[in-house]
């Protein structure tokens, strides 16, 4: 059961990564919009509730700033 639960964490952060270094590689300007390092997708995939929260805050707070 625990072993499922963690599988299925690890799957989502995979998701969630693959899809966030679309993004940023797509909407960036230059330089930031660089292929990823190994570090910083097993970041993304391991602490994916952190990462997703910054994400989702700072998505949030930038698009009412520029309303």
């Amino acid at each position: 059961m625990i072993l499922q639960a963690i599988s299925i964490y690890i799957l989502i952060g995979a998701i969630w990564s693959c899809w966030l270094e679309y993004f940023t590689m797509k909407e960036l300007p230059a330089p930031y919009n660089q292929p990823w390092t190994n570090k910083e997708r097993l970041y993304h995939i391991l602490l994916v509730v952190v990462s997703f929260s910054v994400f989702t805050y700072v998505f949030i707070r930038d698009y009412f700033e520029k309303r």
